[in-house]
């Protein structure tokens, strides 16, 4: 990760500032494609982790965590819950044209699969936190007690891509190191990553990072001075 703090030699004409590394000062604006609407303050949000014993530490090198998101145990349990109410509901739908009717609720396999099915999509002993610095965005998964870690350089992207999928759209974000791909239901469970991963990708598209068309579109980087920075090769850094 490039050791530049943010300030004046981090500018670009036209575009947000680069927050100073370490203060995370000038935060930056809400970037464009939010789309979770109003955001619950995290100590009222019982599906959040609150605790900051909880928050994880910087890539080695890197600033201070600036924000950060993790799953709480009560968050865990209410998709277990929820999912074991959908999936017993469609049973109940699948019996009414089903030869033994409610009947077969009585056969164990089904609660075998429902249980099954519950615990897969809970995850329960596997959490994701997501974490974002003045210049990097990381992703930790913790299952059964074993971390392991990927980070990105925000401002020293080289690729960018989105696709829509289902009700959210996927983002793949690459430095010159390596790659992470998420969701923005993912990304935009605290807007304040979100606007820290979209000033890093404004500025990286500025500075020359290959962009696909469908990115260009998803993300509103046309309503944005970075298209017009690349093409016009006019960076005053």
């Amino acid at each position: 990760m490039a050791d530049t703090a943010g300030g004046d030699d981090s500018m670009i004409d036209g575009l947000p500032p680069r927050p100073d590394r370490e203060t995370g000062e000038p935060f930056p604006p809400h970037g464009l494609s939010y789309f979770r609407g109003e955001e619950t303050a995290a100590e009222h949000d019982v599906h959040r982790e609150s605790r900051l014993s909880y928050r994880p530490d910087p890539p080695p090198g890197s600033g201070p965590v600036l924000a950060w998101h993790r799953e709480s145990r009560r968050g865990k349990m209410a998709v277990a819950l929820t999912s074991a109410i959908i999936l017993i509901a469609g049973t109940l739908v699948i019996s009414l044209f089903h030869q033994a009717g409610f009947g077969i609720l009585a056969a164990w396999p089904i609660w075998l699969i429902i249980a099954v099915a519950v615990f897969l999509i809970s995850s329960p002993f596997s959490y994701l936190t997501y974490a974002a610095g003045a210049d990097w965005l990381m992703v930790e998964r913790t299952r059964w007690g074993v971390k392991s870690r990927a980070w990105i350089d925000l401002y020293e992207l080289t690729k960018i891509d989105a696709a829509y999928g289902g009700t959210t759209f996927h983002l793949w974000l690459y430095d010159k190191d390596m790659g992470l791909t998420r969701s923005s239901e993912e990304l935009q469970r605290d807007r304040r990553i979100w606007d820290l991963v979209y000033n890093g990708i404004l500025h990286s598209v500025a500075g020359g990072a290959q962009v696909s068309a469908q990115a260009i579109g998803i993300l509103q980087l046309a309503k944005t001075p970075a298209l017009k920075i690349r093409d016009s090769g006019d960076l005053d850094r």
